[in-house]
């Protein structure tokens, strides 16, 4: 394993002008991380440099790297005091010496085409700044949810001028899936490490309101997996941080007050589907803050009158009952995460 910022010796490729760093984080995912490592070195761009960034492990995550590391020409394994997904996620952005920053989140598995993929769509549009790609949700025993983009998104290529592109991109873009310019990192700023769950959400937000030009490409090139101690998995969390977005990034931007009514809309709406799985006290405190930050809402008002009516209680069929009609209707299939990666993405 190298040092950051030793002299890359290695001959220039093709490629020149688009450099990756990608940017690998970790926080106890020594049984998951094997598999992202694998698929990065089935990759068919090779000259890469890799940080991985362990935010505090306790498991066996430094023997895992250790072991992986000598499969790249250029990798380092940077072990820090645990501070969070923004925090890990700084740690190595500000250390790349790339000139485009690719994030890979530990439990997530790239197509081995992703680096090359986005390398030529860098190279055939200069002035990208980000770069969004499709992918699948798959649970952990390898079957498939269905795809990250829904289908009917509208077309990004530019710098996002109307509320309904960046709500289409915030709503569904993942970390793992999202290819940026470390020049653009160093104009907006880190992620912020206020958040628990969302920090990618705003620093996208951040992105776009400050006319970073994007585009999205619609091939499925990662897997995003679903498992017991996913850090996405926490709504409730979530909610907080949009709360702030909202008074801090949306109640008034370049995209006018369209995009303040898209996200009080959005907080309201999500408000309303936490009530299922909230206790009535629970729901109540959501809700309390919710109004709190919105300055007042007609409608979350009255769900938290209803709260002690039971409503929370009531939704809760409700939502079983939309659970088991999607169960009922999906097409199963399944992929065989520990086959070779080429061969996972050309099942899909």
């Amino acid at each position: 394993m190298s040092t950051p910022g030793e002299q890359n010796t290695k001959a220039d490729s093709p490629g020149d002008g688009v450099k990756f760093t990608v940017v690998v984080t970790t926080y106890n995912y020594a049984h998951l991380l094997p598999d992202a490592l694998r698929a990065l070195a089935a990759q068919t761009v090779t000259d890469f440099e890799l940080l991985i960034v362990d935010d505090g492990s306790t498991d066996n995550t430094e023997e895992i790297v250790k072991q992986s590391c000598p499969q790249f020409q250029d990798c380092h394994y940077l072990k820090k005091v645990n501070g969070g997904a923004a925090d890990a996620r700084n740690h190595g952005v500000e250390r790349a010496n790339g000139t485009h920053v690719a994030i890979l989140d530990a439990d997530d598995i790239w197509s081995p085409r992703y680096l090359e993929t986005i390398r030529k769509s860098f190279e055939s549009r200069p002035q990208t700044e980000i770069v969004f790609c499709d992918g699948v949700r798959v649970m952990g025993d390898g079957q498939v949810i269905r795809p990250v983009f829904p289908a009917g998104l509208p077309r990004l290529d530019g710098p996002i001028n109307s509320v309904e592109s960046l709500f289409s991109v915030c709503d569904n873009f993942l970390p793992s899936g999202m290819v940026f310019l470390k020049s653009l990192y160093d104009r907006i700023g880190a992620f912020d490490t206020r958040f628990s769950h969302g920090d990618d959400v705003d620093w996208v937000i951040r992105a776009a309101v400050a006319g970073a030009d994007c585009l999205r490409i619609d091939q499925k090139l990662f897997l995003h997996r679903f498992h017991g101690s996913n850090l996405t998995r926490d709504p409730i969390a979530f909610l907080e941080t949009w709360l702030t977005i909202y008074k801090e990034r949306l109640r008034a931007n370049r995209l006018g007050p369209e995009c303040e009514h898209r996200a009080r809309s959005f907080a309201r709406d999500y408000d309303l589907r936490l009530l299922g799985i909230c206790s009535p006290s629970e729901g109540r405190s959501l809700l309390a803050r919710s109004i709190d930050a919105l300055g007042g809402d007609f409608v979350l008002r009255c769900a938290y009158l209803s709260t002690y009516l039971g409503s929370s209680y009531a939704l809760r069929p409700l939502k079983w009952g939309k659970r088991l009609i999607r169960k009922r209707h999906a097409v199963t299939q399944r992929v065989d995460l520990t086959a070779p990666p080429e061969m996972i993405f050309q099942s899909l």
